[in-house]
């Protein structure tokens, strides 16, 4: 739900301000807030003390959430934010496919129609959309590709850094990084009196409450869980959007987005399915055996 407001938030800023703007104004608000909400808590040996892999794999989650979150906002100003919220569903779809190539893992009958469904919905919504959205629809879609990826980092990511040392080193990466891009590349600060209450809030709702919610989830859940849970962000958005910017996606679009997110589920809970099992067989051999000892 965090997420979804998220989205609706930032749609309504970058009506003013460049993506690269608001993301250097965000992350640097969260840092912000994270400060003085952790360090005098934990201090900072608990914060910054890592392992190598901890920082290794935080530099990796870090790199690959700038570029990502980056091209998901540069498409969303392009787009209807209900569009790119059904979009980005196809993070999961890249997940589960880097896990299986990972694993070594063969698709189950299930999530080969949970693929092909997906793929569907993507094809649909790409030949119904609006000629206006196109450009929106292609960054969306490289940034929920780029997600995946940094998902399936994060996952191995916080088994080296706790949730909120990763939250917060990360966000303090981003928002460096961000400035540099903005000094670098000449951003205009125009149009950012008009929404600063709207980047101060979604400082909050996006890579605070949104993202610290979701890692802890991840350390407290199986991924498959956490994925299936996280596919109800596009209704969040659908309603949000209608009752805060009066949008509404076509309803072939919506059929698109129901396909790409239905296909989705259907992938998570196969996954989740194998996985449960996988661990009953194990624990009924580890029986028999000490039975038989």
């Amino acid at each position: 739900m965090a997420s979804g407001l998220s989205t609706v938030i930032g749609k309504w800023n970058l009506a003013a301000i460049s993506p690269l703007l608001m993301n250097s104004i965000i992350f640097s608000v969260a840092s912000v807030v994270m400060t003085t909400m952790l360090l005098p808590f934990r201090g900072v040996r608990k914060t910054f003390t890592l392992t190598k892999k901890g920082w290794f794999w935080l530099l990796m989650f870090s790199v690959g959430s700038w570029l990502a979150v980056w091209l998901y906002w540069a498409g969303i100003q392009r787009m209807d934010p209900s569009l790119a919220a059904f979009l980005n569903r196809s993070e999961v779809l890249v997940a589960i496919l880097l896990g299986m190539i990972f694993l070594k893992e063969r698709f189950t009958k299930l999530e080969i129609l949970g693929a092909v469904l997906s793929i569907v919905g993507i094809i649909i919504m790409r030949l119904t959309l609006r000629m206006e959205y196109s450009a929106g629809f292609w960054l969306v879609l490289a940034g929920s590709l780029l997600f995946g990826i940094t998902e399936f980092v994060s996952k191995i990511a916080v088994k080296h850094v706790d949730p909120a040392s990763l939250t917060y080193i990360r966000n303090m990466f981003l928002a460096v990084f961000y400035w540099i891009a903005v000094l670098a590349g000449g951003i205009s600060f125009d149009g950012l009196d008009r929404v600063w209450l709207g980047v101060l809030a979604l400082g909050i709702t996006g890579p605070i409450l949104g993202r610290m919610m979701y890692l802890s989830a991840l350390r407290r859940l199986d991924l498959s869980k956490v994925a299936v849970i996280s596919q109800t962000q596009p209704i969040y958005v659908i309603l949000i959007s209608f009752l805060v910017l009066g949008q509404l996606p076509t309803f072939r679009e919506i059929i698109g987005g129901i396909l790409l997110t239905s296909g989705c589920v259907l992938m998570v809970v196969s996954r989740y399915r194998r996985f449960i099992s996988s661990h009953k067989t194990q624990s009924h051999l580890t029986r028999r055996r000490d039975i038989r000892d």
